[in-house]
């Protein structure tokens, strides 16, 4: 009984050197200390990330909330692009040049007469709310 108490003891002894020499090793602790460096550097970028993807979600609220919304841009290029299509339909319509440039012409001038009177709108509008916060 006894020397499978001193077995024990001896391998508790083995072990708890073993621990100490681990807990002693510099080359252990600095590879930890390397390790552990990066992940808080990961850690960190990916809060970054969040916390900047979350602004932006904040700020586009913001902004539809108090009615500003960013359609002016994506609208005008589809506006465009159809204008594009539409002209380079006509321009390659089995018609001759005269016929297609007289359509162009007319489909132009319809669309700068719309403009217009949609400005000339937009304007009255304007004036007569500037005359109504007046009053």
């Amino acid at each position: 009984m006894r020397s499978q108490r001193h077995g024990t003891t001896r391998k508790w002894a083995r072990a708890a050197l073993k621990c100490g020499l681990l807990l002693t090793d510099t080359k252990l602790w600095t590879a930890i200390g390397e390790q552990v460096r990066d992940r808080v550097a990961e850690v960190g970028d990916e809060v970054q990330r969040r916390y900047e993807d979350t602004a932006d979600r904040l700020h586009e609220a913001h902004d539809a909330l108090h009615g500003r919304n960013h359609w002016l841009a994506p609208t005008a290029s589809f506006i465009g692009g159809i204008g594009l299509g539409v002209g380079l339909g006509v321009l390659l319509a089995p018609v001759s040049g005269e016929e297609a440039r007289a359509v162009v012409r007319d489909k132009v001038v319809d669309i700068k007469n719309k403009m217009r009177g949609a400005t000339v709108s937009a304007a009255g509008d304007i004036r007569a709310r500037t005359m109504e916060s007046r009053a």
